[in-house]
């Protein structure tokens, strides 16, 4: 396991051995998430995964709160998608958020977004996300 980035938002680490990019939100920081600092974090994290080409990602969002307006979620389909897909992104596991309206921008931008070639599912709990994205 590699640290690629941790802050007060977010940590995110690379399981060599298993090939997945673990994203997990941490708790409390809704309030000081913005969307200009949200774009500066899916900055880096397009950056580390073009860096790492993990083909499976564990979106951990059970202490995210942050909600993407419709402008955010295009911005994310557009321009940071195509380049984690060209980084040979394909399997996303995301354990949802209690936050209601954090799930439901989350999943607009997963099924609305047109983004090709990714297989996602959405869990209730980080084991069961972990033991899909190993099954393959």
């Amino acid at each position: 396991m590699k640290t690629a980035r941790d802050n007060q938002y977010w940590s995110i680490i690379h399981d060599t051995e298993h090939d997945i990019l673990f994203c997990e939100w941490k708790d409390g920081n809704e309030y000081q998430l913005d969307d200009e600092i949200f774009k500066e974090e899916m900055l880096h994290y397009a950056a580390i995964v073009e860096a790492c080409q993990a083909s499976k990602l564990l979106l951990n969002l059970r202490h995210g709160n942050y909600s993407m307006a419709p402008v955010i979620q295009e911005w994310v389909a557009t321009d940071i998608a195509p380049r984690t897909i060209a980084a040979g992104q394909r399997k996303i596991a995301t354990v949802l958020s209690d936050n209601l309206f954090a799930q439901v921008s989350l999943q607009q931008l997963m099924e609305e977004g047109d983004i090709p070639l990714i297989q996602q599912q959405y869990f209730d709990n980080r084991e069961q996300a972990i033991n899909w994205l190993k099954e393959g």
